[in-house]
């Protein structure tokens, strides 16, 4: 296997890549992690050495012994697994691949909210963050949860307490409707899970009246409402590996069904139509592509840093997540 050369002039286009399994050898030879979100595509997932949902992978970068991940997944997980593995060099295929929903929460814009709140109450809230937010945003956070923790944090915060949940409205509404609680919430939303309607889910429900929907809190809470379980990445993983014959409609980024299918082969998954398509691939995380992955592992040009003034306090905010849960 010869690694890719000439970094300037490379045409990824003409870029011959080894198989999955070729790659992820080869990196473990040379002592990469190579993580990958549920959310990419099949052969990014078949390349890592770990997929998870962003808890798990967050947990994974923290127990990492590598001196190199490269993380398949968007910008703010990279940075996660920088400020839980400090001393790895992080980076990714594209340094472009964003979110959505943590462009949708500026840092300075959340900070003069924070300010607004703590003189309208008289005491300052506390900041629970998504995780799909900047670095910059965790440092200015109390605490970091995801969706497959999210309950558990909310809980550990004493009910007298005023809470501002960030950035997600869709995850932070569920909350509220399932813990009783009165969180103020950001107006942010992930694009993808936006786009699902429940008016063609309920077509698509006629259509496969046996069917099962599992949606993501990250849905709007029509969609939440017309479906059989709202759960976390994780939580559908092990929904699904502990059914057999079903069939499923999901409503999250269809990549995840991939995950679903290999796992859980026992069962039949439809992707939940969005309004305007038939499936939700979040246009971020398919900027990461096999040729881009492979490019990356010979060059590690694409490196993942945080701000030293950021650093402590951002890396405090997860780990006292992880004291949780």
């Amino acid at each position: 296997m010869h690694p890719v050369m000439e970094h300037d002039t490379l045409d990824l286009d003409l870029l011959q890549v080894p198989e999955p399994s070729a790659i992820r050898e080869w990196a473990t030879e040379r002592g990469i992690l190579i993580l990958a979100h549920s959310y990419q595509d099949g052969f990014l997932q078949e390349a890592a050495h770990f997929v998870g949902d962003s808890l798990e992978l967050a947990r994974k970068a923290a127990a990492a012994d590598a001196k190199s991940i490269c993380f398949c997944g968007v910008h703010f997980m990279a940075e996660t697994a920088k400020l839980l593995s400090p001393e790895a060099k992080v980076f990714v295929p594209d340094l472009e691949a964003g979110c959505s929903l943590a462009d949708s929460c500026k840092a300075e814009d959340l900070k003069q909210y924070q300010q607004h709140l703590t003189e309208k109450l008289g005491q300052r809230p506390t900041t629970v963050a998504y995780v799909n937010c900047s670095a910059a945003v965790k440092a200015l956070c109390d605490i970091i949860c995801t969706s497959g923790n999210a309950r558990e944090v909310v809980e550990s915060i004493p009910d007298d307490q005023p809470i501002l949940f960030v950035p997600d409205k869709h995850l932070g509404g569920w909350l509220n409707e399932t813990l009783g609680r009165e969180m103020i919430l950001w107006n942010g939303a992930c694009e993808v899970h936006e786009l699902f309607s429940v008016e063609t889910l309920n077509e698509m429900k006629a259509e496969y009246p046996a069917a099962k929907v599992i949606s993501h809190p990250e849905c709007p809470k029509p969609v939440r409402d017309a479906s059989d379980y709202v759960l976390g990445t994780a939580g559908m993983l092990r929904l699904v590996k502990g059914s057999h014959g079903e069939t499923f409609i999901v409503g999250t980024e269809a990549n995840m069904i991939y995950r679903f299918e290999k796992e859980a082969p026992q069962n039949t998954y439809l992707a939940a139509p969005g309004a305007s398509c038939a499936c939700n691939l979040c246009p971020y995380m398919q900027m990461n592509t096999p040729e881009k992955l492979w490019h990356e592992l010979n060059v590690q040009a694409n490196e993942v840093t945080i701000p030293s003034e950021l650093f402590a306090d951002a890396q405090q905010s997860l780990q006292r997540m992880l004291s949780i849960v």
